[in-house]
């Protein structure tokens, strides 16, 4: 008998901690809505201290900005918990740019069976952002890939994305980059 109600106790215990981190997933098109600047906002730019007030959706790891010497850009890494057609995937956020400010947020899914590649402009025009494609011709699915796109959400600056994915024996990456200017996005290869 102890052990059916430590059965039972257990099972809520998991049930309850699976339902925690449901709640705590963020859906893509909300979080790529979080990073775009504010309509009214001044600056054309993030500010590092961006994404660490409280309710932030992210976890950072660093508490101190990184050098890259491959890429001669400062770096924060942290991870969030966002919703891809349902399903809570765990995605590394990266901001990058000069030691004053961010111009780069990405969102990098490295090696999931359980998301395979997702149709980004679908997320995020059910999500109420207005997508206008930009750049790189890829009809999906393709093992690999790259699209750009101008964003327009309501009360929030335009914004550029670039989503690119491959995909090898079953097992998918996936990396959203959001950009505060467009020319960056010109310029990026596509593949």
């Amino acid at each position: 008998m102890f052990k059916n109600i430590l059965l039972v106790f257990s099972s809520f215990l998991f049930c309850k901690n699976q339902q925690v981190v449901a709640q705590n997933a963020v859906e893509l098109a909300d979080i790529v809505t979080y990073f775009t600047l504010d309509a009214a906002d001044v600056a054309t730019i993030q500010s590092w201290d961006f994404g660490t007030e409280a309710g932030s959706p992210v976890k950072w790891s660093d508490a101190q900005l990184q050098w890259d010497e491959t890429t001669s850009t400062y770096l924060k890494h942290g991870t969030a918990l966002i919703n891809v057609d349902g399903v809570p995937t765990t995605f590394t956020v990266i901001f990058s740019g000069t030691k004053i400010i961010v111009n780069r947020v990405q969102l990098n899914l490295s090696k999931s069976s359980s998301v395979p590649v997702f149709e980004l402009e679908r997320i995020l025009n059910a999500g109420g952002i207005k997508t206008v494609y930009l750049k790189c011709d890829n009809v999906m699915p393709k093992s690999y890939g790259t699209l750009a796109y101008s964003l327009f959400i309501p009360k929030k600056k335009e914004a550029w994305v670039a989503y690119s994915w491959q995909c090898l024996k079953g097992e998918c990456s996936a990396n959203i980059n959001i950009w505060y200017e467009k020319d960056k996005v010109e310029k990026l290869p596509c593949y």
